[in-house]
This record gives structure tokens, sequence and C-alpha cells, in this order.
């Protein structure tokens, strides 16, 4: 995302004020100077920054263009400006927009904006995160452009239908610093990280399905993937302990890496949780009902193995223009090799991630695989920065073509992961586009991959 974190982090009052929730004694609530260390560590959690703060734009000043199936919703400005921003809420204000919906002027939000999951905030860390909002964040005074997308949500009284059908949180009550492990982690998951937002799949009527909760979900052209329990179309071989990592540093050995909007959400707020709070969260994740998923036979980061193969090419220098063109194993050794290695085991100590048991390239959908070619990956966390470059364009120049990113995945996924998914260019080019609308990846059954082999990790 933007460039913003050490502007964000400056005005979180540094590490000190990130402490943790948990460093906030419970009988000082009234406190404003313990109300503003609770708020900013709950805004963080609540990963406010990635929404409503656009690229090369000011903290929370609005303007980011949110894809929807009915166009785009422009996140509003949400800093001390009273005519722009919310310098003019009351708290009681501030409480109906966050949890209910409903702007100062009784106009309906768009659900873009969580209020279905930040309803269950209690009144407490509402107060909390509204005095942060109030005297943590600068005014700016910028009004960003409206939101123009189809009918009937050009209508935004048609959301009031919309809020009837959606199940909101219920508001927890007491002290959330204060729950149990399996209480702050459910708290943690629904209300404040509001996970299913992306991994629960949505109804024609773009609901969320609560009795699929968190199998899995189409998100602007990536698919944020099934993360319950199943051994096959989840993650059930996960650890607890694994999921930490993962949500901390966006990597977690021989299993996943975080791009995407995963990545800015560990970026801007699961990496800087604390070590509890990221146990509770893993642990309520672990034991959510456990949900198969059809195009998923074999847990996603089981596949494959490094390449043992001698090296036999002619040693032949063809000319890479329009006379000669590439297939799959060549496109891997000009553009991946001096990275990933040719057997595909990545650095030794994983900072380029291996392409065997590596749950992008395993997994039965192909959508990720696609969209972290094209648009590459730029994490930050406290651990240190991870990238790699985008394929899709490089100085506002294709780097790679429609059919050269079809022939890479296939051949990526054939060699190291699920088999053939017979991607063409025609499925590139649909999600090369800058707001694709979300739909499914069409893919062929995969042929059947060789027999996982646990590697010898380097």
């Amino acid at each position: 995302m933007a460039d913003f974190k050490h502007i964000f982090w400056s005005v979180l009052f540094g590490s000190a004020v990130l402490g943790g929730l948990h460093a906030a004694p419970s009988h000082a609530a009234d406190d404003e100077q313990a109300l503003m260390a609770r708020g900013a560590y709950l805004a963080t959690a609540g990963d406010c920054v990635a929404c409503h703060t656009r690229p090369g734009g000011k903290l929370f000043a609005g303007g980011l263009e949110i894809a929807t199936p009915k166009g785009a919703v422009i996140s509003t400005n949400i800093t001390l400006d009273p005519q722009n921003g919310i310098g003019a809420y009351t708290l009681d204000d501030f409480e109906k927009a966050l949890r209910r919906g409903l702007r100062k002027d009784g106009a309906y939000l768009y659900p873009v904006m969580p209020y279905v999951s930040y309803a269950g905030l209690t009144d407490q860390d509402v107060k909390a995160l509204y005095t942060w909002f109030m005297h943590g964040v600068q005014p700016v005074a910028e009004k960003p452009p409206e939101t123009e997308i189809g009918f009937p949500g050009n209508i935004r009284m048609s959301m009031m239908a919309w809020n009837m059908l959606a199940e909101s949180e219920k508001p927890e009550t007491g002290d959330s610093s204060t729950y149990d492990k399996l209480r702050r982690g459910h708290y943690l998951a629904t209300a404040l990280e509001h996970c299913g937002t992306c991994h629960t799949p949505r109804n024609f009527m773009l609901v969320e399905q609560q009795d699929q909760y968190l199998a899995g979900s189409q998100l602007n052209g990536w698919f944020a993937p099934n993360i319950t329990p199943s051994n096959t179309g989840g993650i059930g071989d996960w650890s607890e302990d694994d999921l930490v990592t993962y949500l901390k540093t966006g990597h977690a050995k021989g299993r996943s890496q975080a791009a995407g909007p995963m990545g800015e959400a560990v970026e801007h707020s699961t990496s800087h949780l604390s070590d509890e709070d990221l146990h509770a969260l893993a642990a309520f994740i672990k034991q959510v009902p456990a949900h198969d998923d059809e195009m998923e036979h074999q847990a996603r980061d089981s596949f494959g193995k490094a390449m043992q193969e001698p090296d036999i090419r002619s040693g032949i220098v063809h000319r890479v223009d329009d006379l000669y063109e590439m297939g799959g194993a060549e496109l891997y050794d000009a553009n991946c090799a001096a990275c990933h290695g040719s057997s595909g085991a990545g650095t030794a100590d994983q900072y380029v991630p291996s392409l065997y048991t590596n749950s992008v390239v395993g997994s039965g959908r192909v959508d990720n695989l696609i969209m972290t070619i094209l648009e590459g990956v730029n994490r930050s966390t406290p651990s240190g920065h991870v990238s790699m470059p985008s394929f899709g364009s490089h100085s506002d120049v294709q780097r790679l073509s429609d059919a050269e990113i079809a022939k890479l995945v296939n051949y990526l996924t054939i060699r190291f992961g699920s088999g053939d998914h017979q991607v063409n260019a025609e499925q590139v080019g649909a999600m090369r586009q800058p707001h694709p609308v979300p739909a499914p990846v069409p893919a062929a059954a995969p042929q059947e991959a060789p027999k996982p082999t646990p590697p010898d990790h380097p």
C-alpha cells in the first residue's frame, strides 16, 4: 500500500503506545491517556488505516477506491477536520457510524465499511477509539470524491434493506482486555480484525454466509482462502504457532506468504498485535467449524519437491524477442530462478520462499498465483521488509504478456504444485484489469500432480 507507515507510527506515539491493550490497566479506563493508548491499539487491530488512506495520500484522509461488483466505493475522511472529516462527531455519532453504519447526517454507509463486524465492539472500546480519533489524529482538510455506483446502491436508503438481511455481531460486554483466551480470540476475529469480511463467501446480495464462516471468498482478483481447520481445504495442518508466525511476519516457512490485501493486513494490523492477542486469535481460528473445499483435495502446502533433474540445456543462447517464443521452463529461468533457485527451493533462510510446499502454488485455485506474479509483493513488518517485483508491469511497460504469465503459471503448478490448470492468456488479461470485478478464475480439473515428498530444506 502507500508509503505512509512512518507517519502512522509517529502518530501512534511509537512502540510505547502500541505495547498492548493488556498493558493498560482496566481501572484506568476513564483516564484519557489510558484511553488514548487503548484506542491507538484498537485502531491498529481494526486496521482502519488500510481503507481510509489512499496510496500517496495523507493519513486517514480517505480517497481509496475499493472495488465492488457495483463499482468503486471511495473511502471517507475520518480525520478530525470538522467539514470534511469526523471532527464534529459526538461519541453517539461515532458509535452510530462504527456499529450501525449511519453517518452524522443520517445517511447510510456502504458495507465495505465493516460495521456489521464492528457492531460487536464493547462500549468501552468504542469510547477508547473515539478518544483516540478525536485527539490522536491530525485533521486533514481534504474532501474525497463522492462514491458513484450503480442502481440500487446509488440510493443510500437501499442499505436499510441490506442491513436487515445482514447479520451484525452482537455488542460484547465487560472489559475486553480481561477476556479468556478463546473469548478474546473470538472478539479479535469477529469484531476488530473482521476476518469474515474477506474470508467468508457471500450470497447474491453480498451478505456473508455465516454457515460458511471463513471458508474462502473472491476478493477483487485475489482469493481470500479457506482458513477453517479443514485438513484438505483449509489450514488444518497448521499449528497455532504457525498461524501466529504468519500473522506476525507474513510468512510461515514451508506453508505460505502474505501478499495483496492480506499482506496489507499483516503490515498495518496483525504484525503489531501483542503475542498474547495473536495466540488468542490463532486459537480461535483453529477451533471454528471446518469446511472442506470442492476444489481442494489435499493440503495446499503439501505439494511438490525440489527439482533434482540434471541440467541438460544445450547452452545455446536465444534472442529474447518476437522471433523466439519462450516456454514455461525458459520463462522461469529468465524471471524466477535468480531468486527462487533452479530447484525452486528459494533461499536458505526462506526470505525468498520455496515454490514447493507452498500454499499459493499448491492451491486448487490459481487466482493468487496469477495476482502475485502480476502485482508482486511489498510487505513491511517489524521483522523486516519483503518484496518481489511485479511482472505485470514495469515503469508503465508490460514486463510479461498475458500469454507468458499463463505459461509460467502452468509451469509452476505442474512442476511444484497441484497440476496443470490450463490457464490461458484471456484469464490473465481479465485479472490484469485495475479494478476487476470479483469472479472465480475458471480452470480445468488439474491433472494429477506427483505425490508429495517431505523436502530437505536448505
